[in-house]
């Protein structure tokens, strides 16, 4: 992948998404991402039910919700990855070094450890991985999962991380060798205003916009009718 690809996947998604809305919400809340990531223990089930199950991961099964007390068994679940999860905080897809046995367990241990809880789907469990660290877990999908052969239901995550640091390295070599300023992310998150709004999106987000688009959507990117580059 390369820099322009990736630029028009953010364009696309920007306005398929009318702002990438719930996203953005959950990401400008730096309070609860901070205690997510720090304190989960100071979450309530009641305030991460309706951040993070109803507005981010966007579940609509009240049986589960509810019955099952979801909420409740995820954010255990996220106290007790709390050594982990606090290991890797500072580390990015970019930084880490996927040849390191401690990192990758680590990393596939919080997969394997959410999406053991009865009724999340890979969706669900990527995308609260994501909030952990978003600028190391990427997110996944069936279409996405079925494109690249990672089964559904395989908790060992590693070679989707492996595959979404690879596009990382290109589009962040691509990058420089245009010689544009700051990082991809951060011009792609000035020019589309996200950080205008409180906050920048990171490489693993705009690479997560990209697949969801060219292999959810099956949307060319960019599109057949862009004159190709000389």
């Amino acid at each position: 992948m390369n820099f322009n690809q990736l630029s028009w996947g953010a364009v696309c998604f920007y306005y398929r998404s009318i702002g990438d809305n719930r996203y953005s919400r959950i990401m400008r809340d730096t309070d609860f991402i901070s205690r997510l990531r720090q304190a989960p223990f100071n979450i309530s089930a009641e305030e991460f039910e309706e951040k993070v199950l109803l507005d981010h991961v966007n579940i609509e099964n009240y049986d589960l919700l509810i019955g099952h007390g979801l909420a409740a068994s995820v954010l255990a679940k996220i106290v007790r990855l709390q050594p982990e999860t606090s290991f890797l905080q500072n580390v990015t897809l970019l930084d880490c070094d996927l040849s390191d046995s401690d990192i990758t367990d680590k990393i596939n241990n919080i997969y394997a450890d959410i999406y053991s809880i009865n009724g999340l789907w890979l969706t669900g469990v990527s995308k609260i991985a994501h909030l952990l660290n978003d600028k190391l877990f990427p997110i996944l999908n069936l279409n996405i999962s079925n494109h690249f052969g990672i089964l559904e239901g395989d908790s060992n995550l590693i070679q989707w991380v492996r595959i979404t640091q690879q596009n990382a390295q290109e589009v962040t070599k691509d990058f420089q060798e245009q010689e544009l300023p700051g990082s991809p992310e951060k011009f792609l998150s000035e020019k589309l205003d996200y950080t205008r709004y409180g906050y920048e999106k990171s490489l693993v987000k705009f690479l997560d916009e990209y697949f969801w688009l060219r292999f959810g959507d099956n949307l060319p990117i960019p599109p057949r009718w862009v004159p190709p580059n000389n």
